[in-house]
């Protein structure tokens, strides 16, 4: 008998006070990045937990979200079970945002 995986979806758009409240439950060890098979060039955690939710998004990070084509990479390896790829998805939503300005 065929068994089935009983999954659980993961919602990749949340609040800004949902990904807020989950970035500050990051532990900054840098997991999610190494396992990302998106990103290309250097970028810190702390820079990019900063810069999805507020201030300036630098060229790195919007090149870097981008990219990011929500593939889940980043969530096995993290010891603190955060959603990235949901998190990558609020970023995706201030960049849409701030080219509409």
């Amino acid at each position: 008998m065929l068994k089935l995986l009983k999954l659980r979806p993961v919602l990749l758009h949340k609040t800004g006070s949902q990904v807020a409240q989950e970035l500050r439950a990051c532990i900054g060890c840098n997991e999610c990045l190494l396992a990302c098979p998106a990103l290309s060039e250097p970028i810190t955690i702390d820079v990019l937990n900063r810069e999805t939710v507020s201030g300036t998004i630098s060229a790195p990070v919007a090149r870097f979200a981008q990219a990011c084509y929500q593939c889940g990479a980043c969530v096995s390896p993290c010891p603190v079970g955060l959603h990235r790829d949901a998190m990558v998805m609020w970023l995706k939503i201030r960049l849409l945002a701030r080219d509409e300005e």
